[in-house]
């Protein structure tokens, strides 16, 4: 194992321009705060209404304790509650200002509700329990989820909280980081032996680089072995990473897009590997073989088409626009009358791909850090 080097890992991201945006208000109402003005082809009035009702389905859903579980009412999961607080965050809500201010109190719920499991965690923040998305994402996967979300708030500096707790935010921040650097496998993957594997290190990717960029030190993680791994599951002829996917069929999407969200994030878009793969990735969903199945069942189609967005928005383009076109029509389509998503299979429930969904439809606004734009 070698120490994260910093530059590699943070890939040119402006996040102190970024933090400026979203907290530009100051110490003025949440309600003064809206969100940028976009072309009408990023952010049409049908999507606007589509979001607004997502977004109060999502507020609904959130238990009282500041978590949200897969379905509504149901015991709070880690990564459930890290996407739906990342899902209103990506709208420019933080715990000190925002739209919204009923997002901004859910966000310092769910923090709350995240800082006093990670406080206890030791090799992991959910030990001696398997939850669903363990199961498909992998064991240590709700560490990733939540450094991804709480790196966010760390990084935005709340006014409201104390010295001393952003201290301890940042002492639990290193912990988890180090939970999952050290489970790294010696050729840069995480979940190795799983059919979830390449999610499972994209998300572990993203932490790792999310807690990097907010000044959290990382060591013992190896990232230029993360991306040779990657690109060794590439596969010609198909033009997927499927090589190390012995399932095919969707497992073999949901890996090309955590590939490719890895690929564009490290500075590699112009790659054979990512122009092959992501030229693939549309033509299944859009119709070839998974044509009018992508979004239909399973909760990782919608953890999929986030990756893609924030891979592909990071350069605009007939890529992108092809993408987006298409998945934001897909989503609002399919949206349920109350506001959410739903999935059937593998992540079932509606919380998992409604926060997914949102993440996607409010990416134009390029509010969170973590799309690094």
């Amino acid at each position: 194992m070698i120490e994260v080097r910093r530059h590699r890992i943070m890939g040119g991201m402006k996040y102190a321009a970024l933090i400026a945006v979203l907290i530009m208000a100051g110490s003025s109402s949440a309600r003064t705060f809206t969100p940028p003005a976009l072309p009408d082809d990023e952010m049409t009035d049908r999507q606007k209404r589509s979001i607004e009702k997502a977004t109060g389905w999502l507020l609904q859903a959130q238990n009282r304790d500041g978590s949200w579980g897969l379905e509504r009412s149901s015991g709070g999961d880690i990564t459930c509650t890290a996407l739906a607080g990342l899902a209103l965050m990506t709208a420019g809500n933080t715990e000190r200002n925002g739209p919204d201010s009923r997002s901004v109190e859910a966000l310092r719920s769910a923090s709350a509700y995240l800082m006093e499991r990670a406080r206890k965690a030791r090799n992991d923040i959910v030990a001696g329990s398997v939850t669903l998305i363990q199961n498909k994402l992998g064991t240590k996967v709700h560490n990733f989820f939540a450094v991804i979300f709480l790196t966010q708030v760390y990084g935005m500096r709340p006014s409201w909280l104390e010295k001393e707790n952003l201290e301890e935010m940042r002492e639990v921040l290193g912990n988890l980081t180090t939970i999952i650097a050290t489970s790294q496998e010696a050729d840069g993957s995480w979940h190795k032996n799983t059919f979830g594997s390449l999610k499972a290190t994209c998300m572990a990717w993203l932490a790792l680089r999310a807690a990097n960029s907010a000044g959290i030190e990382i060591k013992k993680a190896a990232v230029d072995k993360t991306v040779e791994f990657i690109k060794k599951q590439y596969n010609a002829g198909t033009k997927l990473f499927d090589r190390g996917n012995q399932m095919g069929g969707y497992q073999a999407i949901y890996a090309t897009a955590s590939s490719i969200r890895v690929l564009y994030g490290m500075g590699y878009s112009k790659s054979p590997e990512a122009t092959g793969a992501a030229d693939s990735f549309l033509k299944y969903v859009r119709g070839g073989q998974m044509g009018g199945q992508y979004l239909t069942v399973e909760g990782e189609d919608y953890l999929s088409a986030a990756m893609m967005t924030q891979a592909l928005i990071r350069e605009p383009g007939q890529r992108w626009t092809l993408w987006f076109n298409y998945i934001r029509d897909e989503l609002i389509r399919r949206q349920n009358g109350d506001g959410s998503w739903t999935s059937t299979a593998c992540i079932s429930g509606r919380t998992f791909p409604t926060a997914c969904a949102l993440l996607v439809l409010q990416a134009p606004y390029r509010m969170l850090p973590l799309q690094d734009h």
